[in-house]
């Protein structure tokens, strides 16, 4: 390639396919499985355990097709790297229910097929390089998009999808699409309120929250969360997310510092909804419990502009599970960062003399403070699990 000799150093195609499988089931899910219970005092009866045996069971399938380019360019002063896929997994397992008239509650088949596709990109380069200075810089994002291209008809047959909490799974939707009660504001009296969706009212007046709601109007709006419907809030998964990381040397010193982020999604703030919400029993059983200082912030006679229900003991509706408390799952994290100072060589005996100061885990920034994203898609439903330790060090390098 001599006609690019003068900014093109390299340049690499890539291409790969492969198959891996996955049989997260119960043991000898293949296979009918009996108990043995007492049926009187001289006989035993054999039942089904668990459930039916699935003689066609099989794995399911990943088929990972990668495409990727990398790169260096300018005497290697600008690398990178960029990368498609397409993650397609077919004949899914899923437990499937039947009748407990036959005698079992269900069995697993093989049936539906998800897709994941994305990009991930790469770059690196030094703006500056030169014996006493030097600035080099890195950064890298992934973008990843689910669809489900295919689910079983008995998963489908009555809703058109399926509910599984807090996820609402139907043919061409996200993976994670979130599915809940809606926040419609407050009334006069400083009462939640939840939109309902009137096409669900089955007859005898209940409510069906098996299935997504589609309309919102104020004329259609209560109180009371058990006449609520639920609706689809969007995918939680991120748009983007990956980090960046920076060096630079004057001298002999050097700073080194790497950061990760997260852009778009969402998280449910369980933590934040467990202490938003005032003491609902009336007998002195809830006594002792904390709450968050945004609690002042409620509605009041005197603070009638407030998006925040009444603070009113007892009240069971007014903290409802709802998109209120979705919360925009973008943060930033510093993640560490390294400073050092090399001596000059002063000693013929001692090839390297360096002292540094280290640190991970310094900041971390998102939409509410002690909100960690990174926790679960599913959102922070427990206390049990702590954020990265912050730590600092110091130490001296010598080489002989």
């Amino acid at each position: 390639m001599d006609n690019t000799k003068n900014w093109l150093d390299y340049l690499k195609l890539k291409f790969s396919i492969g198959q891996q499988g996955n049989d997260n089931t119960s043991n000898y899910a293949y296979t009918d499985m009996y108990t043995l219970q007492i049926a009187s005092p001289t006989q035993m009866s054999p039942v089904f355990n668990k459930g039916f045996g699935n003689p066609d069971l099989t794995w399911e399938t990943t088929t990972n097709l990668n495409v990727g380019l990398e790169f260096g360019l300018f005497n290697n002063r600008l690398n990178g790297s960029i990368d498609f896929y397409n993650k397609n997994t077919s004949n899914l397992l899923f437990w499937l229910s039947v009748p407990e008239s036959t005698g079992a509650r269900g069995y697993y088949g093989n049936m539906g097929t998800i897709r994941n596709t994305g990009v991930e990109l790469t770059l690196s380069g030094s703006p500056i390089k030169t014996k006493d200075y030097e600035w080099y810089l890195s950064a890298n994002l992934s973008h990843n998009k689910s669809k489900i291209v295919s689910l079983p008809y008995e998963k489908t047959k009555v809703n058109g999808g399926f509910y599984e909490s807090p996820y609402w799974y139907t043919e061409g939707g996200d993976m994670m699409n979130y599915m809940t009660l809606a926040f419609a504001g407050l009334n006069d009296k400083g009462e939640s309120l939840y939109y309902y969706d009137p096409a669900l009212i089955e007859e005898g007046g209940q409510m069906t929250t098996s299935r997504p709601g589609t309309l919102k109007s104020k004329e259609y709006v209560t109180t009371n969360a058990g006449e609520a419907s639920r609706y689809l809030a969007g995918s939680v998964l991120p748009t983007v997310y990956g980090g960046f990381s920076t060096t630079v040397r004057v001298k002999w010193f050097d700073i080194t510092a790497t950061f990760d982020y997260q852009i778009g999604g969402k998280v449910y703030d369980s933590r934040y909804s467990s202490l938003m919400g005032p003491t609902t029993s009336l007998d002195g059983t809830g006594a002792g419990s904390n709450f968050h200082k945004d609690y002042i912030k409620s509605w009041s006679p005197d603070n009638t502009s407030s998006n925040i229900p009444r603070w009113q003991v007892g009240d069971t509706n007014g903290n409802q599970a709802c998109d209120r408390y979705l919360t925009n799952a973008g943060y930033l994290n510093f993640q560490s960062f390294t400073i050092g100072f090399t001596f000059p060589k002063f000693w013929k005996e001692i090839e390297k003399l360096r002292i540094y100061c280290a640190g991970e885990n310094l900041c971390f920034w998102s939409a509410r403070k002690g909100l960690d994203p990174r926790y679960s898609f599913s959102g922070n439903t427990s206390v049990g699990t702590y954020s990265p330790m912050r730590t600092v060090s110091g130490g001296v390098e010598v080489t002989f």
